[in-house]
């Protein structure tokens, strides 16, 4: 039997992701493999997968849903006044409790719901004053948006805090504690974490203690992630626009061997996590007896060719000694022989007759798709056809 994580990797999202993005990956995903469009043998067996993922993961959203209903709206239940003690009686100092200890008590069950996903139960932790700024559903779908990208894996409050006071606009003061939590988070987007800590108030609030963000609406909230987004994706942009500059063959305008292997291994990484289609095509382009200007001419005709004719998620590399290098991403595996042969023959009819005799052009390909994932083992079989490895 599958485990609930094998469903989240079929349908290629995060354990983090709502329904709507289930519904929305498993709609993609449909318009691919579904076997009236995909005349691929197994995408029949695929596309059962797919449907088992979505339905078990569609009963468990409404099982959530229906569990934060009945969280949210509890049967009532019968009170009855308790005997009066008097101050400093036994039975009063028996049922005393720990200041500190109901404040640790609260951040730490606010920060538990949040690494298991359960916003519902997290907003129930917050103060008065954030309620009011913030409705369950604004919360709820905020947090849901940032576990897409970050989702929390583990966390650590701190067992003391400082004392602290709080001082509205109306010149209210409430008393408060300040913890430090070390937060462990997980970026979706590469397989990194990332560890740093956060300051948290909690704020005793009608004689209950009750975590205090004090952000003042939804707006902040997302204006608060989207900046923390942009600024680490400018990070990855920068750090990424190093690496292929770093890996560039400005004669070409293609990444280089070195660049091939880095481009190569993400690539692969992500089909292994999110699924698709990965197309490893290589391309020789040889010139018995033409003069070495007239063969490096014709090598920047052919990658100009490749180039012009590539999609934005395609990555092309020039690894040397006429050969080329294309890695096709969500390129049909019975499209490729059409679209690589067709590659070949523009080569050789934009080379056209300056070399006097016609260009000898050789290709080799493989796809993995489905249950079939590529890996540098399965890429230098391919590109040694050439004596190339990556």
């Amino acid at each position: 039997m599958s485990s609930l994580l094998d469903h989240y990797r079929v349908l290629g999202v995060g354990v983090g992701a709502c329904m709507a993005d289930v519904t929305s990956s498993y709609k993609r995903l449909c318009r691919i493999y579904h076997p009236d469009v995909n005349s691929d043998p197994e995408s029949e067996e695929l596309m059962k997968k797919i449907n088992i993922a979505y339905t078990v993961l569609r009963e468990k959203f409404k099982r959530e849903a229906a569990y934060r209903e009945r969280v949210s709206h509890p049967r009532p239940v019968r009170r009855y006044s308790a005997p009066e003690t008097r101050p400093g009686s036994p039975e009063t100092r028996k049922t005393a409790v720990d200041p500190e200890k109901e404040a640790y008590s609260v951040i730490h069950g606010y920060f538990k719901a949040i690494s298991a996903f359960d916003y519902s139960s997290a907003y129930d932790y917050l103060s008065a004053y954030d309620k009011r700024q913030v409705s369950r559903e604004s919360f709820v779908e905020w947090r849901a948006s940032v576990a897409r990208l970050y989702p929390m894996r583990e966390f650590t409050v701190e067992g003391k805090s400082t004392e602290a006071t709080i001082t509205f606009n109306d010149d209210k003061k409430l008393n408060a504690r300040k913890y430090r939590v070390m937060v462990t988070e997980e970026n979706f987007t590469e397989k990194t974490t990332s560890s740093g800590d956060v300051e948290k108030l909690v704020i005793n609030e009608y004689g209950q203690w009750r975590v205090f963000l004090g952000y003042r609406g939804l707006y902040e909230l997302t204006r608060t992630f989207d900046e923390r987004f942009e600024a680490g994706r400018k990070r990855d942009y920068a750090k990424r626009f190093e690496e292929y500059y770093d890996s560039l063959n400005p004669e070409y305008n293609m990444l280089s061997l070195s660049g091939m292997r880095k481009a190569a291994s993400r690539e692969m990484y992500r089909q292994k996590r999110y699924g698709g289609t990965l197309t490893f095509a290589v391309i020789s382009v040889k010139a018995s007896g033409a003069r070495a200007a007239a063969y490096d001419e014709l090598l920047r005709s052919a990658a100009g060719t490749i180039n012009g004719a590539l999609r934005e998620t395609d990555i092309p590399a020039y690894v040397g000694d006429g050969v080329f290098a294309i890695l096709f991403v969500e390129l049909k595996k019975k499209n490729a022989e059409e679209i690589v042969g067709g590659l070949t023959d523009k080569i050789r009819s934009n080379a056209g007759t300056k070399l006097g005799d016609l260009p000898n052009i050789e290709y080799t390909y493989a796809s993995w798709s489905g249950g079939s994932f590529a890996d540098m083992n399965e890429l230098n079989k391919v590109l040694g056809k050439f004596s190339k490895k990556l």
